[in-house]
């Protein structure tokens, strides 16, 4: 029996204000840009996975990030109780992305091998990684290791029917995407391998990067995987709320 289409929804959590040559690779000018974090829930009506955690309102305050609530409240707006969900995908282990793990107690946690390699190796700790990591969030990861909680990847994976994720690279050592089964066709929930629409549609590196061939390997992914240009879902970008449909202040869908 094939499996009912996904709907996908982008919850903003948080927000901040940067300019152009703080986000886009080699970029000199200083105009204003602006930047939104996001969690993102997928639900057929039988079956809900949560992509990425977002970071804690004390995480968000300490790095001078607008705080706006904490994405559980957004995903409470769906009717998605985070004390419920039972399948939560990691696309990488920077802040923004794996925190508020103890709000998801029945979650398993996907990832992939290489970003847990790498973020308990030898150069997680070098000054060109470390500002972007939470320690504590990456220890908790580890002990959801040791609880069982946490499945790990090598490249690509189904997580369930219509649900996929694939290792990029690029951002980070193990970067993954999600593919998603909609009713338009494949979309991709690009994550950081592609924070605005900018990067994937102008093949424009993000400024923070583990690897720059592997950015561009993850922008081709990301064409070839989506069924149209219009289903890649960057990370990042203010425009996602605009190009959307509105479905509950701060919420859209695809």
């Amino acid at each position: 029996m094939p499996t009912a289409p996904y709907r996908i929804f982008a919850v903003r959590y948080a927000h901040r204000k940067t300019t152009w040559s703080d986000v886009f690779y080699r970029d000199a000018h200083d105009a204003p840009m602006a930047m939104d974090y996001f969690v993102w829930a997928l639900t057929n009506g039988t079956q809900t996975i949560v992509v990425d955690l977002g970071f804690t309102e004390a995480v968000g305050t300490r790095r001078g990030r607008q705080f706006l609530r904490c994405p559980t409240r957004g995903l409470a707006e769906l009717g998605i109780d985070a004390a419920t969900v039972e399948h939560v995908i990691l696309t990488h282990f920077h802040y923004d992305h794996i925190g508020n793990q103890a709000r998801f107690p029945r979650a398993t946690f996907y990832l992939q091998d290489t970003e847990m390699a790498f973020y308990t190796g030898r150069y997680a700790s070098t000054r060109a990684f470390r500002h972007s990591i939470e320690v504590d969030d990456v220890c908790g990861l580890v002990r959801l290791n040791y609880d069982g909680r946490v499945r790990f990847i090598d490249g690509a994976r189904e997580i369930v029917p219509g649900v996929a994720v694939e290792k990029v690279g690029g951002h980070t050592a193990g970067m993954q995407i999600v593919t998603v089964a909609t009713s338009r066709g494949q979309a991709v929930l690009a994550s950081d391998a592609s924070h605005y629409y900018r990067n994937v549609e102008e093949r424009i590196p993000f400024n923070t990067l583990h690897d720059l061939p592997g950015t561009y390997h993850a922008f081709e992914r990301l064409r070839e995987l989506a069924s149209e240009p219009e289903l890649i879902l960057p990370g990042h970008d203010p425009l996602v709320l605009e190009r959307l449909k509105p479905a509950a202040p701060d919420i859209v869908e695809l």
